[in-house]
């Protein structure tokens, strides 16, 4: 994650602070933005330095005050959790969450630093993130589409009372917690858990021909069409079998199956095809989080999140269904966000080159990244 001219950008209670990168310049790494905030954060690190690397990349600050701080971490905390949910939503993209440093901003305090290190720690070599890469870029523009994702969600979300937790709050954690680097098949797992509980509804029975119907008539697009989004699905959902149910699969034989995806190109190396497995996977759990929110969102909502009757009868009727998908995309037309409703960009063949005029970056594999990163870098 970066911002366009890799400087800092101020959106509502959070600061994305990048580090500075390329030739002749003086390189300000993550431990030096966060020293800069929490004096002496480096006790929080203990003997082992908190590691994950991945370029560009960028610290997230959230700041209040009060007469308790110790009280105060919490609340901080998931502001930039949900920032980031909003900016996920947005913005296809690999950027993963590594640690979080929390603490006061004055040398003489209540409580010394303290370090959450994430599921994963950043970018290892099991995470897939290392082998297919597609950057989340800000500016300040965003600024007003982030706050618009954040007043619709406010919308959709309605109260109810007595409730522990909903699905769709599930739904939305499994989403993050696929941004804690680790193996693709945990990420598979968290994200297929997220695509039930937004789109199959209650009904225990044919849940996956009921998602594979329901996320290719809600998400289609030019770029998407039908046919590609249920076939994936399906293929994904087998893998996903395997996966819970304990089933037993030769490498060979699961690669086979990966290849088949739409979005995996033909000559992507194993872990490179394993990485577009997870991003195909992604992409659509992010894009029906966002027709879901925008379905339930306002005054007369046509998909609650806590209903779905009647909604597979909409699924079937060519009106409805079309009414629908026009809504959520025009939905977030309103927020100047209609470019989110649909998959990345992507090039004929192995893509590797940023579409400027777009701002949906395509996927772009680690060596590409790589060979770029050493002719900026000598």
């Amino acid at each position: 994650m970066t911002t366009v001219d890799r400087q800092p950008v101020d959106f509502a209670g959070v600061r994305v602070e990048p580090t500075a990168s390329g030739p002749n310049r003086v390189q300000r790494g993550l431990y030096t933005i966060i020293s800069d905030v929490i004096p002496y954060a480096s006790s929080a690190y203990s003997r082992v330095t908190p590691g994950g690397f991945g370029s560009p990349q960028c610290v997230i600050v959230a700041r209040d005050a009060g007469p308790r701080p110790f009280d105060l971490h919490e609340p901080l905390s998931n502001r930039i959790e949900r920032f980031l949910l909003l900016v996920r939503l947005l913005k296809p993209g690999t950027s993963e969450s590594m640690f979080e440093v929390q603490g006061g901003t004055h040398s003489v305090r209540e409580f010394s630093p303290t370090l959450v290190q994430f599921r994963g720690a950043g970018p290892s070599l099991m995470s897939p993130t290392q082998l297919a890469t597609r950057v989340i870029t800000l500016d300040q523009k965003d600024s007003p589409r982030v706050d618009g994702l954040e007043r619709l969600l406010a919308s959709a979300q309605r109260e109810q009372p007595g409730m522990l937790f909903t699905s769709f709050g599930m739904a939305m954690h499994k989403f993050l917690l696929s941004f804690h680097a680790h193996a693709w098949h945990e990420q598979i797992v968290d994200l297929a858990t997220a695509f039930e509980a937004t789109m199959s509804g209650t009904a225990k029975d044919d849940v996956t021909l009921r998602l594979r119907m329901r996320a290719a008539t809600l998400l289609a697009t030019e770029r998407d069409p039908t046919g590609k989004i249920f076939a994936d699905v399906g293929l994904i959902y087998g893998i996903r079998s395997m996966l819970v149910h304990g089933g037993a699969i030769k490498t060979k034989d699961l690669l086979k199956i990966v290849r088949k995806v739409s979005t995996v190109p033909g000559d992507a190396r194993d872990g490179e095809a394993t990485a577009y497995l997870v991003e195909r996977l992604r992409d659509l759990v992010r894009r029906s989080l966002l027709a879901r929110i925008c379905l339930a969102a306002g005054s007369a909502p046509l998909w609650t999140l806590d209903n779905d009757a009647g909604v597979d009868t909409v699924m079937v009727d060519d009106t409805l269904r079309t009414a629908w998908r026009e809504h959520w995309r025009s939905t977030l037309a309103a927020i100047d966000a209609e470019a989110a409703g649909d998959r990345p960009l992507y090039f004929p063949g192995r893509p590797s080159v940023l579409d400027h005029d777009d701002d949906r970056a395509p996927l772009v594999t680690f060596t590409q990244a790589a060979a770029r990163e050493r002719t900026q870098h000598p």
